[in-house]
């Protein structure tokens, strides 16, 4: 049973990849009573498994998940549906007296559905994607930063994609990305309790993302991507996905070994992992706690946070 004191209350559970944040959502999910609500890009697509870490069919009879396997690899899926898709579930878990869950490291998906961002409606601008292919990703990323003066795009200077795509919602947003930061989420009647969680150091942090690599690949990985080939081909989010891109390159015979692949990714999911603490580090709101506390500590934690 929840406190009354509790109600109107979402967590979200945020952190770099292979930070432990699935697990520490998914066990303070079954001691709160409570359901996961996914805010993870890739999770979304079916039969992408072991590549994506997502949760197993065994965790996920022990706590409701949403926004898991939605969509084919070959079909579309944006920010404004998952806004749409997102919204609903959070307000009946508040409706029914229970604190959201809301777990993932996609940035992006957590400021559009905590931090209010009004995304839904915009769509992909071609004309204007167009009139900037010539651009250099360099003077992309100098616009962006004129343009942005409340920050509330953080990004690598060289991820051109993601340049892009803030610019081209920039441009179809404007008033609605300058929001006070310090408001309630302009989506929700509740107060967001932010929790971080990573490691004290790189080191440590690059370590447990080589043994999640090391993990995927004695799961089955490599049949995983070669399944998905057979039956889609090469699509454009394999291209995009750490662990499938990387697996692709091994099964074309440029990756000679699976030492080497196992490598390649870890090394792939360090270079994200930096590119999504740059998002996390711009919310001054996250309590951030370390990876190598205890999971009964970390759960202690996190109760403590709710009851203030």
């Amino acid at each position: 049973m929840i406190d009354s004191k509790q109600n109107s209350k979402i967590i979200a559970i945020v952190g770099p990849t292979a930070s432990g944040k699935s697990n520490l959502a998914h066990q303070l999910g079954k001691v709160l009573g409570s359901e996961i609500v996914s805010a993870d890009s890739r999770l979304i697509y079916k039969k992408m498994d072991i590549g994506t870490a997502k949760p197993s069919i065994e965790e996920r009879t022990e706590i409701p998940y949403h926004l898991i396997d939605l969509i084919k690899a070959d079909e579309s899926y944006s920010m404004g549906n998952y806004l749409e898709d997102a919204k609903p579930i959070i307000d009946n878990l508040l409706a029914k007296n229970k604190i959201p869950i809301v777990v993932g490291g996609t940035g992006f998906y957590l400021r559009g559905l905590l931090e209010g961002l009004h995304l839904t409606e915009t769509q992909s601008d071609p004309k204007f994607r167009e009139s900037i292919k010539d651009i250099t990703t360099e003077d992309l990323y100098k616009t962006l930063q004129e343009q942005d003066s409340h920050q509330k795009f953080k990004m690598h200077f060289n991820d051109r994609s993601r340049i892009i795509r803030a610019l081209e919602i920039l441009k179809a947003n404007n008033e609605n990305l300058h929001q006070n930061k310090e408001e309630k989420s302009l989506q929700f009647d509740a107060e967001i309790i932010w929790v971080g969680l990573n490691f004290d150091s790189r080191d440590k942090l690059r370590a447990q993302i080589k043994t999640r690599a090391e993990k995927m690949v004695e799961q089955g990985l490599i049949d995983e991507v070669q399944n998905l080939l057979n039956e889609f081909g090469e699509l454009e989010i394999f291209d995009k996905t750490i662990g499938y891109k990387e697996t692709i390159r091994f099964l074309k015979g440029d990756i000679k070994t699976q030492s080497e692949l196992i490598d390649l990714i870890s090394i792939s999911s360090s270079q994200y992992s930096k590119r999504q603490m740059t998002w996390f580090r711009a919310n001054k709101k996250i309590n951030w706690l370390n990876s190598e506390y205890s999971l009964s500590n970390l759960i202690e934690k996190c109760l403590g946070l709710i009851d203030n």
